[in-house]
């Protein structure tokens, strides 16, 4: 199986988030990634990036990859990076409802198949997966 990835690094501001979408979409769009999936896709991606705007600093590194389930030569699953400078440790929160952020982990969580989060040497991962097919 070739595993295909793709990545752009986006200047740290607050457009970050839109570039993160219109990359993440324009990457799936070309791997034929069904229409409902690629807009779940640019959400996770823009909250991903959003924290990474918040948290970190330096240029915030966007890396779509296929992780497998090949099918006529496009991928059955895909993962999502946002790499940023920083040594958080993202983790859910449980905001009140009066609080106005702090939801963007527990979406990634409830509308990914997977997601996870890696700090090595003053750099922080954070990813999710996704099937390609929203039948899968």
């Amino acid at each position: 199986m070739d595993v295909r990835a793709e990545q752009v690094d986006l200047v740290h501001d607050v457009d970050a988030p839109r570039g993160a979408r219109r990359f993440v979409r324009s990457v799936l769009t070309r791997w034929k990634v069904s229409a409902g999936i690629i807009e779940r896709a640019e959400l996770l991606a823009s909250e991903l990036v959003s924290n990474a705007f918040m948290y970190g600093h330096g240029s915030i590194r966007v890396l779509v990859a296929s992780t497998g389930g090949e099918r006529a030569g496009f991928p059955g699953a895909f993962r999502v990076e946002v790499c940023n400078t920083g040594r958080g440790h993202p983790s859910v929160r449980h905001p009140t409802p009066e609080e106005v952020s702090g939801r963007g982990l527990q979406i990634v969580e409830e509308l990914s198949g997977a997601w996870g989060s890696v700090t090595n040497d003053g750099e922080t991962i954070v990813w999710f997966e996704m099937p390609a097919d929203a039948s899968v």
